[in-house]
C-alpha cells in the first residue's frame, strides 16, 4: 500500500463517529476537499457534496454514508448514563462490552450494563452505562476497539463500514487532481445511514444529487452474508436485500471491470447480489436514479465476531482495486443503453440463422 492510501486511511478511520454525530469526518472531508480547491456544498441536514469538474463527457457521482453504528447517551448523573443503541447491532453482542464515550471533557472509557432495560428510547435498545469520569445527554460512543490496524494485507478497524469508503472518494479526488483529468467527478457524503438512510432521504428531498448522473453508492458489505471473498477483489452489487439497482449501471460497471482487468494483470473485481443487507443504494434507485453500487467485501459486520464484538477488517489489495476500478470508471463515460450493446450480438446471430427458423418452422 502507497503512503497517499495509508495516511488517508489513517486519517480517516481514527475519526470517531455513529448516526447523528459525524461532524469530526464531515470536518475532516471538508478540510482535505477544501485544500484540494474542490467544489464543497452543505444541505441543510449535513450532507456534504464534493465536486471536481475538470471537463469532458463524464459525469459520475461516488456516494459513501459519514457514520457506523454507535450509542448515544440519553440521560445522566455523574459517571452513569442509559445508552441508546443504534443500528443494526445484535444487544447481546453489545451487552456488557467496554465502550468509549466522547464526553466534553474529552473520550472516556466505560461499560455497558449486562441487560437492556424495559424500556426503548424512539424504538432502540436501552442500556445502563458507567463511565470513569462525568457523561452528559448527547454524548456518544462506539466500542473500545483499535481505530485502525494494518497487518499483512488486512485494514482492522472499528468502523471499516463506511470510513473505508469515504477515504476511497478522498483518494480518488487526490489522483484526478493531481493528474488534471479531464473528468466531472462528485463524491456524495451522506449522514444518519444506520439510522435508516435517513441523510439519503434528505438529499433527495431537497434535490441536493443530480438526478441526470450515474450514482454509484461505495459500501462496505458483509462478505459471508454476500458469499463473496476478502481479497477477491472489490464487489460490483447487482442489489441488495431490498432491492436490484439499475442493471444499465451494472452492465456498463461490468464492461469498466472487464476491460480493466484485460490491462491490468493484478486487478481483480467480483459481482454479487450482496444481499447481507441493504444501502442507500436500494432507496436511491427506488426514487428515479441511475444508480448502482461497488462493495468492498467487509469481515465482522457491524464489529460482529465470532467471539463477541471485534474489529471489522477489509483487504489492502480489495481497496486498491477499487481505487482503481473507480479512477477507470471516472474516465469512462456510461454510453446510452449498455445493455443493448450486450444484445447486440445475439441480434446478429439470429439474422444469420432467422432465414432457417422461419424457413423450419410448422
Amino acid at each position: 500500500m502507497n503512503n497517499l492510501s495509508k495516511e488517508i486511511l489513517k486519517s480517516v478511520l481514527t475519526l470517531p463517529t455513529m448516526s447523528f454525530h459525524e461532524t469530526a469526518v464531515s470536518t475532516f472531508v471538508k478540510w482535505y476537499s477544501l485544500g484540494l480547491n474542490l467544489e464543497v456544498k452543505e444541505d441543510r441536514a449535513g450532507n456534504l457534496l464534493v465536486k471536481y469538474s475538470g471537463g469532458g463527457k463524464n459525469n459520475v457521482t461516488f456516494a459513501a454514508h459519514m457514520d457506523h453504528p454507535g450509542f448515544e447517551i440519553i440521560s445522566s448523573k455523574g459517571n452513569k448514563g442509559i445508552a441508546a443503541l443504534w443500528g443494526k447491532v445484535d444487544p447481546k453482542t453489545f451487552s456488557g462490552s467496554k465502550v468509549i464515550v466522547y464526553s466534553e471533557g474529552g473520550p472516556l472509557k466505560a461499560k455497558i450494563g449486562e441487560k437492556t432495560l424495559s424500556k426503548k428510547h424512539l424504538g432502540r435498545f436501552c442500556f445502563e452505562c458507567v463511565a470513569k469520569g462525568k457523561i452528559s445527554k448527547g454524548d456518544f460512543g462506539h466500542y473500545d476497539l483499535p481505530a485502525v490496524q494494518f497487518q499483512e494485507d488486512l485494514i482492522k478497524t472499528r468502523a471499516a463500514d463506511n470510513l473505508v469508503s469515504v477515504a476511497a472518494i478522498l483518494e480518488l479526488m487526490t489522483h484526478i487532481v493531481n493528474k488534471k483529468e479531464k473528468v466531472n467527478v462528485s463524491g456524495l457524503f451522506t449522514r444518519g445511514e444506520e439510522a435508516g438512510f435517513l441523510g439519503a432521504f434528505a438529499a433527495m428531498e431537497s434535490n441536493f444529487i443530480p438526478k441526470k448522473d450515474p450514482l454509484i453508492v461505495l459500501e462496505c458489505s458483509s462478505a459471508k452474508g454476500g458469499c463473496v471473498e476478502i481479497g477477491q477483489g472489490p464487489a460490483i452489487r447487482v442489489g441488495d436485500l431490498h432491492s436490484t439497482f439499475d442493471p444499465n449501471i451494472e452492465v456498463w460497471l461490468s464492461n469498466v471491470a472487464s476491460d480493466l482487468k484485460s490491462k491490468e494483470k493484478h486487478f481483480v473485481y467480483q459481482r454479487a447480489l450482496l444481499q447481507g443487507g441493504r444501502c442507500e443504494a436500494c432507496v436511491y434507485f427506488a426514487e428515479g436514479y441511475i444508480t448502482g453500487g461497488i462493495a468492498m467485501p467487509l469481515g465482522n459486520y457491524h464489529n460482529h465476531g465470532e467471539r463477541g464484538y471485534a474489529p471489522e477488517y477489509v483487504s489492502i489489495r480489495d481497496y486498491q482495486n477499487l481505487i482503481t476500478f473507480m479512477h477507470a470508471i471516472a474516465k469512462s463515460p456510461m454510453p446510452k443503453n449498455p445493455i443493448q450493446s450486450k444484445t447486440a450480438p445475439i441480434w446478429k446471430h439470429y439474422k444469420e440463422l432467422k432465414k432457417k427458423l422461419l424457413t423450419t418452422s410448422n
